[in-house]
């Protein structure tokens, strides 16, 4: 499955969202695959693609990120040409 996660870093804590984002990253969660990883202005602070292979490690990760950031994902298919 594919997933797209907008990041909004919680206000003070610039420092620790990276160094969250940082442990991650290195070390993804089993069965997450990380393909793109974007810093972005506006609304989100950052766009992360990856896949999984199943939601609940995804539900599960992102939990814990709840003390440093706000998130918002969505799960993506890709559209036949």
């Amino acid at each position: 499955m594919l997933f797209i996660t907008c990041v909004r870093v919680n206000p003070g804590m610039v420092e620790d969202a990276r160094k969250f984002g940082d442990e991650i990253l290195k070390n993804p969660p089993k069965g997450v695959k990380f393909l793109q990883v974007y810093h972005t202005l506006g609304r989100y602070d950052a766009v992360w693609i990856y896949e999984a292979e199943d939601s609940q490690v995804i539900i599960d990760f992102l939990h814990q990120s709840r003390d440093v950031s706000t998130t918002e994902t969505w799960v993506a298919f890709a559209r036949e040409m």
